[in-house]
């Protein structure tokens, strides 16, 4: 069975094929369209050639195809929208927006070199389909910061990141991002439960914290850093 979906992203119409058929499959590709391999409920099947691969077309909603086509194309994708701010994947044309900060830590290394970014964007985002995101002012298209999820504990659950650069701090960028942060968890996840971690002596990202609903759980590090949860699910 072959089915194809038009998929508009950016104002651009791109021709999706979604199939069973390998040689379907190969034809489309070769005509240079988007293509995603379906496998059934039973998971029969098996397309090298598909990066994306949907067990029913259910799961092959508009949202679902719409990431498809911004992955293969190298569009960032979307997370979500605020009144201000938009937050979306880092792209390699933000590098220069970036600031070097004292404080910096090796993670936060990879957005200032091209090529290190470029490999996050590829397995972080590519393959994880999580990480640290762009917090961009929508008025003038300005990076501000960066926030997401940084990973997953034992039990599955996420832990928020967010750094909003020093120029843009007190005005309220860092609880308008964490909360699309926030939305993005529940569309995503459903009702799972949200972690963060910060350093004990930083009294603005506890206060943010308190703000967004998290509760203080414990310290680590030898009482360095403190470690916060929603008051409930993230529901």
């Amino acid at each position: 069975m072959v089915w194809e979906r038009d998929v508009t992203v950016e104002n651009v119409c791109c021709r999706v094929v979604i199939s069973d058929e390998e040689d379907a499959l190969l034809a489309a590709k070769a005509a240079g369209r988007v293509i995603v391999g379906y496998l059934g409920e039973n998971g029969n099947g098996s397309f090298p050639m598909a990066h994306y691969l949907v067990e029913t077309m259910e799961a092959a909603n508009e949202r679902y195809l719409e990431r498809v086509v911004r992955r293969e194309k190298g569009l960032p994708w979307i997370i979500g929208e605020s009144m201000r701010l938009r937050l979306r994947e880092f792209t390699l044309g933000d590098i220069g927006q970036i600031p070097v900060e004292p404080g910096d830590r090796k993670a936060d290394r990879v957005f200032h070199d091209q090529e290190k970014l470029a490999a996050y964007i590829k397995s972080q985002y590519g393959f994880l389909e999580y990480g640290l995101w762009a917090v961009e002012r929508k008025e003038d298209g300005r990076i501000l910061g960066k926030a997401g999820l940084t990973g997953f504990d034992a039990e599955g659950r996420p832990e928020l990141g967010y750094h909003i650069f020093a120029p843009h701090r007190r005005q309220g960028y860092g609880e308008e991002a964490c909360r699309i942060v926030l939305d993005y968890v529940r569309g995503e996840y459903g009702p799972v439960g949200v972690f963060a971690v910060t350093e004990a002596s930083n009294e603005a990202s506890v206060g943010l914290l308190q703000k967004l609903g998290f509760r203080f759980r414990g310290s680590e590090c030898n009482g360095v850093r403190h470690r916060y949860a929603l008051a409930g699910p993230c529901c």
